[in-house]
C-alpha cells in the first residue's frame, strides 16, 4: 500500500456565530432543505432561516489535535488505519468511512472530543462509478449502536458537470427531541462509520491506482460548496483527512481463504470449497483464483482445504499460511494451482 499523508484542511466552511449543534451542517441544509420542508412543515423551514442568518468561519481543531476522517477497505493495517481497496476490471468494491477523535483530557464541560456530527465530502476518480442506493452501516459500525438522526448520503457520477465525480456523507446524531446529548464517543483507533460500493470500469488496467480523495469546495448534486467539517462542544471543527485509493490487482495478489472472491474469509469459502471440489459437477463452480482455495497451502486443491478454513474460523485452528486471509499478497510456495483472477 502506498503512504498516505496526513494533510490538514483549512476552514472555509461558514457556521453560526452562536455555536450549536447544527452549524456544522450549514452547507448540507442548504441542499436539503426542500426534502426536511416536505417532511417536516413549515416550522423546519423557518429554523433553517434563522439559521443561516449569522455565519462565521469554521475554527481548526482543539490544540491543533482534533478529530480525522478515513477513507479505504474494511481491512487494517498498522494503527488501525484502514488499507487502500483492491479491486478488479467490471467488478464492485466496498469502500468504507471512518473517524477518530482521541481523548484530549480537558477537564470541563465542553467536550471536544465527543462528536455530534460530521460531513465528509469526496473527489474520486470517475473511472469508478459509485452506486448510491448500496450505502448501508453495516453491523460493525460504530453508527449501528449510536444511530444518528439525520444521515445524507449523495453520488454524483458524472464528470461533465464542472467539478468531476464526487460524494457526500452527512451525520447528526441528534436533531429531534428528545434530546440526550448523544454524540458519537473519543476514539483513537478508527471506527467505521458507513459504506458504500463503486463499480470498476472495464477499462482499468491492473496496477492502476483510482483515487478516493476527501476535497473541500464541491457540491456534489446540489448548489452549495460542502467542506471536511465535525461538529463537537457546539462549534464547528475542521477535520484533518487521510485519503485512499482503489488499486487494481494483478492476477497473482490473494488473501489465502477467500475462496468465492468477495475480499473477506468467512463460513462461505469453506462452503465454496466443497463446491469446487466434491460438489463440482452439482454446481459447477469454478473459483477465480485455486491458490485462493488452498487453506493449507499444500499445492492441492481437496476438502483438506475446507476443513482446515473451518478450524481456524471456529475451532481455534491455525491461521492460514501467508499471504494470510487478512491482507492481498503473493503466493511464497510454487505449485500448479491457478489463479486467473478478472485483471488478466
Amino acid at each position: 500500500m502506498s503512504t498516505v499523508n496526513m494533510k490538514r484542511i483549512e476552514a472555509t466552511q461558514s457556521a453560526s456565530r452562536r455555536p450549536g449543534i447544527i452549524p456544522c451542517f450549514l452547507n448540507t441544509v442548504y441542499a436539503f432543505s426542500r426534502r426536511l420542508i416536505a417532511s417536516r412543515g413549515i416550522a423546519v423551514f423557518v429554523a433553517i432561516v434563522l439559521m443561516v442568518t449569522t455565519v462565521s468561519h469554521a475554527q481548526v481543531g482543539p490544540q491543533g489535535g482534533g478529530a480525522s476522517f478515513f477513507v479505504g477497505s474494511n481491512q487494517r493495517g498498522e494503527g488501525g488505519s484502514p488499507l487502500s481497496i483492491r479491486g478488479f476490471p467490471n467488478e464492485r468494491v466496498e469502500v468504507f468511512f471512518y473517524y477518530n477523535s482521541p481523548e484530549d483530557g480537558i477537564p470541563g464541560p465542553e467536550q471536544n472530543d465527543h462528536l455530534q456530527g460530521f460531513s465528509m465530502v469526496f473527489c474520486y476518480d470517475c473511472r469508478l462509478s459509485c452506486v448510491e442506493e448500496s450505502f448501508r452501516i453495516p453491523p460493525e459500525a460504530i453508527t449501528s449502536v449510536v444511530s444518528a438522526d439525520f444521515v445524507e448520503f449523495q453520488c454524483d457520477n458524472d464528470p461533465a458537470d464542472g467539478d468531476g465525480c464526487e460524494m457526500l456523507l452527512a451525520m447528526l446524531v441528534e436533531t429531534m427531541p428528545p434530546f440526550r446529548g448523544d454524540t458519537l464517543p473519543p476514539t483513537t483507533q478508527p471506527l467505521m462509520v458507513g459504506s458504500v460500493q463503486f463499480e470498476v470500469d472495464s477499462r482499468v488496467r491492473c496496477g492502476d491506482e483510482l483515487p478516493i480523495e476527501f476535497c473541500d469546495g464541491v457540491n456534489v448534486r446540489g448548489r452549495v460548496p460542502l467542506q471536511n467539517i465535525y461538529s463537537a462542544a457546539n462549534q464547528s471543527l475542521s477535520a484533518q483527512t487521510v485519503d485512499s485509493q482503489v488499486f487494481i490487482n494483478a492476477a497473482t495478489l490473494f488473501q489465502r481463504g477467500d475462496c468465492n472472491s468477495d475480499n473477506r474469509v468467512n463460513i462461505s469459502d469453506p462452503i465454496s470449497v466443497v463446491m469446487a471440489t466434491i460438489l463440482v459437477e452439482e454446481f459447477d463452480f469454478v473459483p477465480a483464483c485455486e491458490d485462493a482455495c488452498d487453506g493449507n497451502d499444500d499445492g492441492v486443491l481437496d476438502i483438506g482445504d475446507a476443513v482446515y478454513l473451518l478450524q481456524w474460523l471456529f475451532r481455534g485452528g491455525l491461521i492460514p499460511p501467508a499471504p494470510g486471509p487478512f491482507i492481498f499478497g503473493r503466493d511464497p510456495t510454487e505449485d500448479a494451482l491457478d489463479c486467473a483472477m478478472p485483471c488478466e
